[in-house]
């Protein structure tokens, strides 16, 4: 085990004001040799903005900044990369149709004397470096034929062509399996056994606890804590980021389950699921956990009408119903809030009041002209109910928060005014302090009575605000457990296919 010693990076007093907004206001951050250190904080916390200031892309306001006890002014992005600061982001863009080498050396080809690129030398070197990772790529391949953990390894072989002594992980782990996030893990241990010193960004706690061997805390730009990993556990993490206990997290209040409004019978989906059968309460909490491969989302987009069953009976007030596409789902009162915030939840380039009003434009129009006033009514209607922090109407839904782009796809599908809320992991890349809001206003749904299905990959989360948990493994339901009877060693079993 390698002992950390010598600070390798220090920043003292850093100061950044954004028109007159604090976005840091006195962090001190220390960075030792040869460490794993946790940057951990809500949304908004400063963690972005000092990562940036390590970068070049912003200058403090006031502060100085160490390298190997020589103070640095890293004026702009190329100084960062000479002296030997890389950051890995969690949207780096990559090249689908480019090889990993040309990947690697993108924009830092290698020459030779007489100008022409250095194929072979480059090649040469991605195949050292990827063998110092540890990694079974070959330096020839597009990256459109590699996992989402294999390009990871191909941003992290780039930073390092800069002989980066310091790299900075932006959300690493955010779309890998299990099995990827352990190779992952492997490798930062083997970057710190290579004298690297890693700044390690996460929303996950687990994986904190894991993988590092310090943290810091930042919360509304200012630091709350610096400490060993040793010295603290994942619910002193979260009162430290959010500013409360650890059980105003799950603030899910008991509410008496009524009748059986939905159930699925016998659903089969090639290649993806089968025998799939389980009912819905009024006002029940019905989680669905599994690794990744187990079929839940599938289930889900076949119940909504994205992708076509093969088999099966979908019943609805004990009424047999047919979706074929997702209108039906939607007449019926079913919607279905994506993982894919990005890509399927949301239009970025739109407005955020037209994000929410989106799936209800019919019922905001007269002789298909847009009411604007209907419009605005349920967009504030809304914006008060979820509390989605908005400066105008016509800003743009990409310019907000992770949590509150979230509340607004929220908030788009609520404006149908549905009887089934399906979620897929709701709470996905959103800080402690956002993920205790949208947790509080499933709470209130359910109160309301309304009926959620929740799929969720955070076991915590499952435990603390479902009613029930259906566990699958490989396309099969393995069991379904009454969440206060189950415990959590007993639902990784039998997502893991143990018997």
């Amino acid at each position: 085990m390698v002992v950390c010693f010598q600070m390798k990076l220090e920043l003292k007093n850093i100061s950044k004001n954004f028109h007159g907004v604090k976005a840091l206001q006195d962090v001190d951050f220390q960075l030792k040799e040869n460490s794993i250190h946790a940057l951990l904080g809500e949304n908004g916390a400063g963690k972005s903005t000092l990562v940036k200031i390590l970068c070049g892309v912003y200058q403090p306001d006031s502060g100085s900044i160490l390298l190997n006890n020589k103070q640095q002014s890293i004026s702009d992005p190329s100084i960062s990369l000479s002296l030997g600061i890389s950051a890995i982001h969690q949207e780096s863009v990559m090249f689908d149709e480019l090889t990993v080498t040309e990947n690697v050396f993108i924009g830092n080809h290698l020459t030779k004397s007489n100008g022409l690129v250095d194929w072979s030398s480059m090649q040469d070197k991605t195949h050292q470096l990827l063998k110092d990772l540890e990694a079974n790529i070959e330096p020839n391949e597009k990256i459109k034929d590699l996992s989402i953990a294999q390009r990871h390894i191909v941003q992290i072989s780039r930073s390092l062509i800069h002989d980066a002594d310091i790299v900075i992980m932006d959300e690493p782990t955010a779309s890998l399996s299990q099995k990827e996030i352990n190779e992952l893990y492997a490798i930062i241990r083997n970057l710190k056994n290579q004298n690297k010193s890693i700044v390690f960004i996460s929303h996950k706690l687990d994986e904190v606890m894991e993988v590092c061997d310090e943290f810091t805390v930042l919360r509304d730009g200012e630091l709350i804590k610096s400490d060993l990993i040793s010295n603290t556990n994942k619910d002193q993490l979260i009162t430290y980021m959010a500013g409360r206990e650890v059980n105003q997290i799950f603030p899910k209040n008991n509410v008496t389950i009524e009748n059986e409004i939905f159930e699925v019978r016998k659903l089969f989906k090639k290649t993806q699921f089968k025998n799939i059968n389980f009912n819905l309460r009024k006002k029940e909490i019905l989680g669905f956990y599994g690794l990744v491969g187990s079929g839940r989302t599938e289930i889900m987009k076949s119940i909504f009408g994205i992708t076509k069953l093969d088999e099966g009976e979908i019943l609805f007030n004990d009424q047999k119903i047919s979706i074929t596409k997702p209108s039906d789902a939607i007449d019926q009162g079913i919607v279905y809030l994506s993982e894919e915030r990005q890509q399927l939840g949301m239009t970025g380039l739109m407005s955020v009041k037209d994000n929410i009003n989106m799936a209800i434009m019919d019922r905001n129009s007269n002789f298909y002209v847009m009411n604007t006033l209907k419009e605005i009514k349920n967009a504030s209607a809304m914006q008060e109910k979820l509390n989605i922090k908005v400066s105008y109407w016509s800003q743009l839904t990409q310019s907000l928060s992770g949590g509150n782009q979230q509340k607004t796809v929220i908030a788009k599908w609520l404006s149908t005014k549905p009887k089934v809320l399906i979620l897929d992991e709701p709470t996905k890349g959103i800080d402690v302090r956002s993920k205790s809001a949208v947790h509080e206003f499933m709470g209130e749904l359910v109160e309301e009575g309304m009926s959620i299905m929740m799929i969720s990959s955070e076991l915590p989360e499952i435990l603390g605000m479902c009613d029930r948990v259906v566990v699958m493994y490989k396309g099969l339901i393995r069991d379904i457990l009454d969440v206060k009877k189950a415990s959590s060693e007993q639902i990784v079993k039998l997502a893991s296919g143990e018997s």
